[in-house]
């Protein structure tokens, strides 16, 4: 088992140095892109093209992988 860090960039940076006990990268990786959604969901959203990412360090500090998530919308009509 190694330790993760999950770093959360979403118009603010929070730093993880807590983190979380996985068997691999891999499966650490897959957590980052799964918690994407569930950062989202309660964020007021102020601007087209937002993003939000998740950036993983190993237990040396070192960061390893990044999942991002950007936010888009476009009206099709017109505004209402």
């Amino acid at each position: 088992m190694a330790r993760y860090f999950f770093d959360v960039s979403n118009g603010s940076d929070v730093s993880d140095d807590v983190g979380l006990d996985f068997d691999d990268a891999h499966t650490a990786s897959q957590e980052a892109l799964r918690s994407l959604p569930d950062i989202v969901k309660d964020q007021p959203l102020t601007k087209m093209g937002e993003k939000v990412s998740v950036t993983m360090r190993d237990d040396h500090g070192v960061p390893v992988y990044r999942a991002t998530l950007t936010i888009e919308g476009e009206w099709l009509t017109g505004q209402p």
